[in-house]
C-alpha cells in the first residue's frame, strides 16, 4: 500500500464550504505605511501578477457600524484583470460557509477572464484586520463527545457565549458582523473599483450573499450565477426529512446494483442498524456517535465521499470499525477548516423567528441521521448569548427581483423545491438541474460543459448546457478507490513507525 499523506486525505475528503487564503502573495497587498492616513471609503491598490494575469491586490477601509465613531475595517480585495482589451462587465464571486474566506488565488477561472474581470472581496470577520475566530471553540468542539445531546448543546451555548463576551470586551461590535454588511462592504468596493454593475457568481453560502446583493441593490447587478444556493432565512437550516428523503434516494439506487446488494441489502438499514452499537474506540482512536454523524453528513457532498462513508457503514456491519474510526477522528480536522466566530454571527443574524425550539425541530428520533450541522448551528440558540443584529422584516421573506439569475443545482429534488418556493419571485430566473449529484460534485464532473454555461451566462444571458451528457443513476459508483479502512489501518502502521 502506497504511503498516505493524512493532509491530502483531509483536502480530498472535505473539500466542502471553504477555500485556502492567500499566502504567497501576502507581500503585494498595501502595508501599513501604505495605509497611514486611510479613511472610510479609500481602498489603496498595489499591481502584481497571478499566473500571467495582471491583477490588483487592494485593501478597503469600511466601517464596522454606521455610528461616526465606529471601527475602522480594512478587507483585502482581489482584482485580477481579464486578457480582453475590451473586457465586459466584471463578476464578483463569492465562496462558501459561513465561516470562510472569500479570498482565493487558486483555480483561476480562465473561461471567464476572457471576458471579465474577476473581484473578490474579503468576508468582514473572516478576513482582513477584524477576525471572530476563537480557538476556544474549536478546542471544545474537539475534545467534546455527544454534542449533540441536549448537555452538549448546553455546554456549545455556554462557550460560545464565553466567546461573545470576550471580542466585545476587544472592542468588537458583533452585530456588525451580519450579512446585510457584508453585501454593503461589496458594494463599497464596486464603487471604489468604478464599476457601475457587475456580474454575481455564488455558491453554497456566497449564494445566499449573491440574492441578498440583488434584493437589497437590484440596480447594481447585471447578472447572477447561484451554485447550490443557500438563501438568508434561518442559514443552514435542513430538516431532518430533508437528509433522510437523501439517504432514501440513494438506498434506492444502492438496491439496483447487484454487487451492492451483497454487502448489504438496505443501506439505510445498515446505517441505523450501526449506529445503534458502536464501540467506543478502534485501537485507541475514539468513536463518537454524533461526529459519525457529522461526517456521514458532510460525506453525502460528492460521490466519492460517499461510497467511502457507505463502504465503512458496511465494514462496521462485518465488525470492522477502522473507517467509522477514521471519520470521528477526522471530525477534528474538520473544525480547523472553519472560523466558528464568524459562523456564529452569520448564522444567528438571518433568524427569521418563525421557528422557536431548533433543538425540537432538528432533533429527530426517528431521522437515520438527524440534521447534524444544522442542530450543531442552530440547537445552542436558546442557551447563548450571542448579541445580533436581527434582519429587517422585509428581508424575512422572500421578494421579488428582477435580476437576472441562473441557479443551478445537483438534484433534481432540490431544483423541484426551487421552482415552487423561489422561481416565482425571480422574474428573469432560469434553472438547471443535474441527476444525483452531491453539493460539491456540481460544477466538478462535467467541468467543461459547467464552463461553457457559466461563460455563456455570463457573456450574452443564454443558459448553454449543449456540452452536457446524461449521467444516469445508474452510473453512481459504490465502490470507493480509497476505504477508510485501508486509510485508518495505514495511519496506524504509520504511528507505529
Amino acid at each position: 500500500m502506497r504511503d498516505i499523506s493524512l493532509k491530502n486525505i483531509i483536502i480530498l475528503f472535505f473539500i466542502i464550504f471553504i477555500g485556502h487564503k492567500i499566502h504567497a502573495q501576502d507581500k503585494l497587498f498595501p502595508t501599513k505605511e501604505q495605509l497611514t492616513g486611510v479613511k472610510v471609503g479609500d481602498l489603496i491598490m498595489n499591481s502584481g501578477l497571478l499566473g500571467d494575469y495582471k491583477t490588483d491586490f487592494g485593501i478597503l477601509i469600511v466601517s464596522e457600524s454606521e455610528e461616526i465613531s465606529s471601527n475602522k475595517i480594512e478587507l483585502p480585495v482581489l482584482r485580477i484583470h481579464s486578457k480582453s482589451q475590451n473586457p465586459s462587465y466584471p463578476v464578483f464571486f463569492f465562496e462558501g460557509g459561513p465561516g470562510g474566506t472569500n479570498i482565493k488565488s487558486d483555480n483561476l477561472p480562465d473561461w471567464l477572464l476572457e471576458n471579465h474581470d474577476i473581484v473578490r472581496v474579503g468576508y468582514r470577520g473572516v478576513d482582513g484586520s477584524v477576525s471572530l475566530n476563537s480557538p476556544e471553540i474549536n478546542d471544545f468542539l474537539k475534545n467534546t463527545n455527544n454534542l449533540l445531546s441536549t448537555e452538549g448543546l448546553k455546554l456549545f451555548g455556554s462557550k460560545m457565549s464565553e466567546v461573545a463576551h470576550k471580542l466585545e470586551n476587544a472592542g468588537i461590535d458583533l452585530e456588525e458582523y451580519n450579512i446585510i454588511n457584508v453585501i454593503n462592504d461589496m458594494e463599497k468596493a464596486r464603487k471604489a473599483l468604478g464599476y457601475k454593475k457587475i456580474g454575481l457568481s455564488g455558491g453554497s453560502y456566497g449564494g445566499a450573499v449573491a440574492y441578498t446583493y440583488c434584493i437589497l441593490y437590484p440596480k447594481s447587478i447585471h447578472r447572477a450565477l447561484l451554485t447550490e444556493a443557500a438563501f438568508p432565512f434561518d442559514m443552514a437550516l435542513v430538516k431532518p426529512s430533508s437528509i433522510d428523503a437523501t439517504l432514501n434516494h440513494l438506498n434506492e439506487l444502492w438496491k439496483q446494483n447487484s454487487e451492492c446488494l451483497v454487502r448489504s441489502k438496505d443501506i439505510v438499514q445498515t446505517i441505523k442498524n450501526v449506529l445503534k452499537t458502536l464501540p467506543q474506540t478502534w485501537n485507541g482512536i475514539n468513536i463518537d456517535p454524533d461526529k459519525i454523524r457529522f461526517t456521514t453528513y458532510f460525506g453525502l457532498y460528492t460521490r466519492k465521499t460517499i461510497a467511502q462513508v457507505f463502504d465503512a457503514f458496511v465494514a462496521a456491519e462485518n465488525g470492522d470499525y477502522s473507517g467509522l474510526a477514521f471519520m470521528s477522528f477526522l471530525w477534528n480536522n474538520v473544525v480547523d477548516m472553519f472560523n466558528w466566530g464568524d459562523m456564529g454571527a452569520k448564522t444567528y443574524c438571518t433568524e427569521t423567528g418563525k421557528i422557536r425550539d431548533y433543538e425540537m425541530e432538528l432533533s429527530s428520533e426517528n431521522s437515520i441521521i438527524g440534521s447534524p450541522l444544522s442542530l450543531l448551528a442552530w440547537g445552542p440558540r436558546k442557551y447563548v448569548d450571542w448579541p445580533v443584529k436581527p434582519l429587517p422584516e422585509a428581508l424575512r421573506e422572500r421578494r421579488s427581483t428582477n435580476v437576472e439569475l441562473l441557479l443551478v443545482y445537483g438534484t433534481k429534488e432540490s431544483a423541484e423545491g426551487i421552482k415552487k418556493e423561489y422561481l416565482p419571485f425571480f422574474k428573469n430566473g432560469h434553472i438547471v438541474n443535474y441527476e444525483n449529484l452531491g453539493h460539491q460534485d456540481v460544477g466538478a464532473l462535467q467541468p467543461e460543459a459547467s464552463r461553457q454555461l457559466e461563460k455563456m451566462f455570463f457573456l450574452n444571458g443564454s443558459v448553454d448546457t449543449s456540452k452536457f451528457t446524461k449521467i444516469e443513476s445508474m452510473q453512481i459508483n459504490f465502490i470507493p478507490e480509497q476505504s477508510f479502512q485501508d486509510i485508518a489501518k495505514a495511519m496506524m502502521k504509520q504511528k507505529e513507525k
